[in-house]
């Protein structure tokens, strides 16, 4: 597993191209004024999939944030980290994983579903498919808040339809398709946190 440390680096060139190529980033939000708040997020690829994370020390310290009933556990039986994810509801809650399943889940909107996880390792570290990066930011507190705002937008319903070990899945607000799944699912909310990211060809790990 590769791990890369961002401020503005070589690494968020990588990052840009792994997600989506180049785009322009948000001034106002990236890079964060030397000096300032910062916070540190955790983005992870791996053949397949992408993660977002938060260290859960930090998610305490804004508590405005914890608007989500059931994703509250007392402080001594947190894990280190609150992970955001994405998937389509049948491939990776009901098991519909053939051949026909691969072509509907790409060609054809279906439901999607947004996975709040739990752990003390992120997915770049745990992943059943490597090879995985992690890419290591610290975003500026405005940034930060946007980020947050924007995942919480991407849930339905604060009730989770399925818990699965330290996982919870939601009603997605976007269904699962070609051109949104997870990969795309973190480079949107990277964008809402300035860094310069593009959607466009942010089809996999290595597009």
């Amino acid at each position: 597993m590769a791990r890369k440390s961002l401020g503005i680096s070589a690494g968020l060139l990588s990052l840009a191209f792994l997600l989506g190529g180049c785009a322009i980033s948000d001034v106002e939000l990236w890079p964060p004024t030397p000096g300032t708040s910062t916070e540190e997020i955790y983005v992870s690829l791996d053949t397949w999939h992408a993660m977002i994370a938060f260290p859960q020390k930090n998610l305490r310290d804004h508590h405005h944030f914890s608007d989500m009933p059931g994703l509250k556990t007392p402080a001594a039986e947190q894990p280190a980290f609150e992970e955001w994810g994405y998937a389509e509801r049948a491939w990776y809650l009901n098991g519909r994983q053939g051949l026909s399943d691969i072509l509907r889940a790409l060609f054809w909107p279906t439901d999607g579903v947004v996975e709040i996880a739990a752990y003390n390792q992120v997915w770049a570290d745990r992943t059943p498919q490597p090879p995985s990066d992690l890419f290591i930011f610290r975003i500026s507190q405005e940034g930060y808040q946007r980020l947050r705002r924007h995942l919480r937008s991407t849930i339905i319903s604060s009730d989770p339809i399925e818990t699965v070990r330290n996982s919870r899945f939601f009603r997605a607000a976007r269904p699962y398709h070609l051109f949104h799944h997870c990969h795309q699912y973190v480079a949107l909310a990277l964008q809402e946190a300035g860094l310069p990211i593009s959607t466009f060809w942010a089809f996999n790990r290595s597009a």
